[in-house]
């Protein structure tokens, strides 16, 4: 057998099955832009996340995951608003934080990190309703009448009426956008896999702390879905949405 893994995406001979697997297409009435945790707490250097990386001194690694954010996915995120929104196709917002207020309401792990994190004298990143930190970031804030669903753990589909959404917008395909690639977005983009939902990964929507943790997650979700750019996803929407009309 020959050695396919210095291919893009490795996938001939072995797996090759995986090009059937997710034989799809994204189209207006059926599928859904799902963005995840794109949010001040999550992707923003002066709320959240972005305040103990830069108050443990990880300021490289900040500033080049914040300017993947700005200059990359906001912009493609931008480009597939407006797609999907002129196509009449929903755009889902899901951002990450405690109802509750106190952590009681999301897994144990996340109120052992903010302990930590209290321990050095460091605020907790986990948003909270009312909060800048749980608000989508300007530049792609939700339209009047789009669902903004707070989730509480790294997969909407455990701890937030995201199934449901969908189900009631009568959603099967969905594309993925948001941070973080390996984390919130991986896990969601697998259990929409897992629930019967055609799934996507917007490579250029989606970014992580580091460049490797992106790449880990796009492989990671390579064997749920398909792996597309924001223009590629434009393309396919508008052409079947032409081929509708027509």
């Amino acid at each position: 057998m020959s050695d396919s893994t210095s291919r893009p995406d490795a996938r001939e001979p072995l797996f090759a099955y995986r090009d059937a697997m997710h034989s799809f297409k994204i189209r207006p009435a059926t599928s859904a832009l799902v963005l995840i945790d794109l949010q001040y707490g999550s992707a923003s250097a002066d709320h959240g996340f972005g305040k103990i990386y830069r108050q443990l001194g990880y300021n490289d690694v900040l500033e080049t995951y914040i300017e993947r954010v700005n200059t990359v996915v906001v912009p493609a995120v931008q480009r597939l608003q407006h797609a999907f929104r002129d196509a009449g196709a929903p755009v889902v917002f899901l951002t990450l934080g405690t109802v509750t207020g106190d952590l009681t309401d999301m897994p144990p792990r996340f109120k052992r990190a903010v302990d930590h994190w209290e321990a050095m004298g460091l605020e907790g990143p986990y948003a909270r309703l009312g909060t800048r930190d749980i608000a989508v970031l300007d530049p792609i804030a939700p339209l009047d009448g789009e669902p903004v669903i707070v989730k509480t753990s790294a997969s909407g589909f455990t701890s937030s009426p995201l199934e449901r959404v969908l189900f009631n917008l009568g959603v099967k395909e969905i594309a993925f956008c948001g941070v973080a690639t390996a984390y919130c977005v991986e896990s969601t983009l697998r259990d929409a896999a897992d629930r019967g939902f055609d799934v996507l990964l917007v490579e250029d929507g989606c970014a992580d702390s580091t460049p490797e943790f992106h790449e880990r997650g796009v492989k990671g979700c390579g064997a749920f879905g398909r792996v597309a750019s924001a223009d590629e996803v434009i393309t396919e929407l508008v052409g079947s949405r032409e081929l509708v009309r027509a």
